[in-house]
């Protein structure tokens, strides 16, 4: 991946630049000290993915430039590196898109942490042919811990499962039946999610007898 640093220090860009050749998986990288000298290097170099984007510029500041460079390169990611910890300026940079925001002194590793997080979710985007809640999930970091994952049997969800336990709360008993009824889902699924509460401890079971005189577990919280 080529990686462009947009930082008015030149001694601080070529730190950035060793670090990242070394510590990183960026495999080439360019700088430059102003807007005017990226501009220029966007025309020749057009594969260029990502800018580390520093905002105070001789020329112009870093949002302005962002904009310029958004409108005639739509497909190139901005990772914000400044010293200014002005609210207003991170939301206005966050608001254009940038995909993250390093406020300065940085510390080397989480400059190439950050820059490897991205690069793994363009090679993600890249080889995902199909997709599913969980692997867009795990792109957005929202995965679920792979500790409560094996904890549920196969066919338990844990959002389900929450939202039984909040109307065994509300309430403390229920029967399959009417606890279906009253999260519009059938009285199977229910079944399931109450005997593993069962069988986990949660809920103790009584029979009760219907209209027609038909036995019906109702179970209890405990």
């Amino acid at each position: 991946m080529k990686i462009l640093i947009v930082e008015d220090d030149f001694r601080i860009a070529d730190m950035y630049k060793e670090f990242l050749l070394e510590h990183s998986k960026a495999s080439e990288i360019f700088t430059v000290n102003n807007a005017s000298q990226c501009l220029e290097l966007l025309e020749i170099e057009r594969d260029i993915e990502l800018i580390l984007l520093d905002i105070y510029l001789p020329d112009i500041l870093g949002d302005e430039l962002m904009e310029t460079i958004i409108r005639r390169y739509p497909y190139i990611d901005f990772i914000v590196i400044t010293a200014t910890q002005n609210g207003d300026i991170f939301k206005r940079m966050m608001h254009l898109g940038a995909k993250y925001y390093l406020v300065k002194p940085i510390q080397l590793k989480k400059l190439s942490k950050t820059v490897d997080d991205y690069i793994d979710k363009k090679k993600f985007i890249r080889n995902t042919s199909e997709i599913n809640q969980e692997t867009i999930d795990e792109y957005f970091g929202h995965a679920r811990p792979a500790s409560e994952e094996n904890m549920l049997p196969k066919g338990i969800d844990s959002i389900t499962l929450n939202v039984i336990e909040e109307a065994f709360k509300r309430d403390g008993e229920w029967t399959a039946t009417k606890l279906g009824h009253h999260l519009g889902t059938s009285r199977t699924t229910v079944r399931r999610y109450l005997e593993y509460m069962r069988e986990t401890g949660k809920l103790k079971v009584l029979l009760e007898y219907g209209d027609k005189d038909r036995p019906e577990k109702k179970y209890i919280l405990k």
